[in-house]
């Protein structure tokens, strides 16, 4: 008996202390939060630069209050989507702390002039979220179902309410609404870029203060519609404005950063002056330059055209900088394909423009590859010159100002071209490079009189401190093409249907599917150049898509259902026939 007694009395010991342990750990679960990300590419989990700038936020003053709405009645794949969001959103308030606090709503709630209010302030015309609509099959009828996944965010600076939206999966046209089968892949891609749509509209919002960018203007440069896309990406985190330099001393002293895009005319001492004081100030120089002429009017019409130099003389400046820009074109076996139809199927080889291969730099850290069109080599002439786009091991270059023929292919073995050079080293040409660091001015030993002995200047004849220069090879590569039409209201400009920095014209005529990774690229220098390299971490997260296989599953799918149905069963009366013998074996009289 008191044997017994002693047994009894241990088994609620060890079930008193199992009671204890499991409540204890759920009160540190309610106050914290942890979790172990096993997965290859951390899908789970905040990428380092979402965690820097959240911890900004924590910093904040005022609340970023975010309205969700994504609630109700969803497919499941979307019900998946809705607790995924809320779970990152979870990980946000993590380092965010109570500066960030959201709210799912239901826009399908109430009467239906509530919502028909409530849709109307959210779509604002277009500019806020656009809707979502889904088609699929209920009682043998076709049904509807319209959703509104987005966000809207608020937050007030200096007492003046600031708003934002953002889409979260896209919005579909009143004729072309989303089926069923088409979800998996849509809600795929909005895990995907969902961290980097909520910082983005985070960073929208919260930014107090905009450095700002100037595009320099009066030497023949990409003018504003020329760089619509672009300027567009950038202008809700920069202050974005034309500046022309006039010969005016003071022209670049409230700017932090500088675009040269596409200059074709030539810049005077003022002008070099002006732009190598900026640099020695600190500020972050970014030119997009070609240094050949290349007439493609001529080039289509006679099949040829000769190349002539811009001396344009910004390559003077870089060059004592550590750029050397050579009067040449790279060739690259890794090309887009030109569209012809004098060709056979349309197109005809075009080595000229290239796809890079893109280097371990952070700007280009898993982006797609860049398309350039007639890119010129660079040659580093010191260490502190990184190249950041090279062509691949099968490239070439020209000689100095060369003849461009149409049909430059057909120098080439069709099959199994061959470019790369026996006698000399052409792979790995670097046709985009950066430098960081201090740098001697251009004018130590070349006076402008004019400025030199103006007191207002100011002359530097080293920088002050750090400053970058970022230097593209190609002037147009972020230049969307355009044209004037004439309207009642006056001349307007026409654009493409496609975003050109993200898909090559050549691809769009061609119906060649294949994206580019322009518009990422330029993204990544802005903000790498602007001191924002947080952003360049979110962006170049890659979450790799592990696609189902459709056959194996038709294959195997009885066997799978099989082994999920009766797998269960087998363990629980497997563990009760156990438990059974462990039961007659103790309490069995020897």
């Amino acid at each position: 008996m008191k044997k017994l007694f002693k047994g009894v009395y241990y088994q609620w010991i060890i079930f008193a202390i199992v009671v204890v342990a499991i409540v204890f750990v759920n009160i540190i679960g309610h106050f914290t939060s942890f979790r172990i990300d096993m997965t290859s590419d951390h899908r789970y989990s905040l990428a380092d630069g979402s965690i820097a700038y959240l911890e900004k936020i924590n910093k904040l003053e005022n609340r970023i209050n975010i309205k969700i709405y994504l609630e109700g009645e969803l497919p499941s794949e979307l019900r998946s989507y809705r607790n995924s969001l809320e779970e990152k959103l979870k990980d946000f308030k993590r380092f965010a702390g109570d500066r960030i606090e959201y709210t799912f709503i239901n826009p399908n709630e109430g009467s239906d002039e509530d919502k028909q209010l409530l849709f109307e302030q959210i779509y604002n015309k277009g500019s806020g979220i656009l809707p979502m609509e889904i088609k699929f099959a209920k009682n043998a009828k076709e049904t509807k179902l319209m959703l509104w996944p987005g966000a809207l965010l608020s937050f007030t600076i200096n007492g003046i309410p600031q708003e934002t939206v953002v889409q979260l999966l896209p919005g579909t046209s009143v004729d072309r609404p989303f089926s069923m089968n088409q979800m998996p892949e849509v809600v795929e891609k909005g895990l995907n870029d969902l961290e980097y749509n909520l910082i983005s509209a985070l960073r929208r919002l919260s930014t107090l203060k905009k450095k700002k960018i100037g595009f320099l203007q009066g030497h023949g440069e990409l003018n504003k519609y020329e760089t619509k896309i672009a300027s567009l990406l950038i202008a809700p985190y920069y202050n974005i404005q034309e500046v022309e330099l006039q010969n005016n001393i003071h022209a670049l002293d409230d700017y932090d950063g500088l675009i040269i895009a596409d200059p074709k005319n030539a810049f005077s001492d003022k002008d070099l002056y002006l732009i190598d004081q900026f640099v020695m100030r600190g500020g972050e120089l970014m030119c997009f330059m070609n240094t050949l002429d290349i007439n493609q009017d001529t080039l289509y019409r006679q099949g040829f055209t000769h190349s002539e130099r811009k001396n344009i003389r910004l390559n003077d400046l870089l060059f004592d900088y550590g750029f050397k820009i050579n009067d040449n074109l790279i060739m690259d076996v890794n090309s887009i394909p030109k569209f012809d139809r004098r060709f056979k199927e349309s197109r005809v080889n075009w080595y000229y423009q290239l796809i890079s291969t893109n280097t371990k730099h952070v700007t280009v850290k898993n982006i797609e590859p860049v398309a350039l069109e007639f890119a010129n080599q660079i040659e580093p002439i010191n260490e502190q010159v990184i190249p950041v786009l090279t062509s691949s091991k099968n490239s070439n270059y020209t000689g100095l100002a060369p003849i461009v023929e149409l049909n430059m292919a057909s120098n080439f073995d069709p099959d199994q071209p061959e470019l790369k050079s026996t006698d000399k080293n052409t792979s790995d040409l670097c046709f985009a490079a950066t430098s960081d660091g201090k740098y001697n001015s251009y004018f130590n030993n070349r006076i402008v009189a004019d400025f030199i002995n103006n007191p207002d200047a100011k002359f530097l004849k080293e920088s002050v401190g750090n400053s970058k220069i970022f230097v593209v090879s190609n002037g147009t590569f972020l230049a969307n093409t355009y044209r004037m039409s004439q309207t009642r209201k006056g001349p307007k400009a026409d654009y493409k249907g496609f975003n050109e920095l993200k898909m090559n014209a050549d691809d769009v005529a061609l119906n060649i599917n294949r994206a580019i990774g322009n518009q990422d690229f330029f993204l990544n220098i802005i903000d790498y150049m602007m001191g924002e390299s947080f952003m360049l971490d979110i962006r170049s997260r890659q979450i790799d898509v592990r696609e189902i296989d459709k056959e194996k599953i038709q294959q195997s799918a009885n066997y799978y259902k099989l082994i999920n149905m009766l797998l269960p069963i087998a363990l629980i009366v497997l563990l009760g026939l156990i438990m059974n013998f462990i039961r007659k074996k103790r309490f069995t009289s020897k």
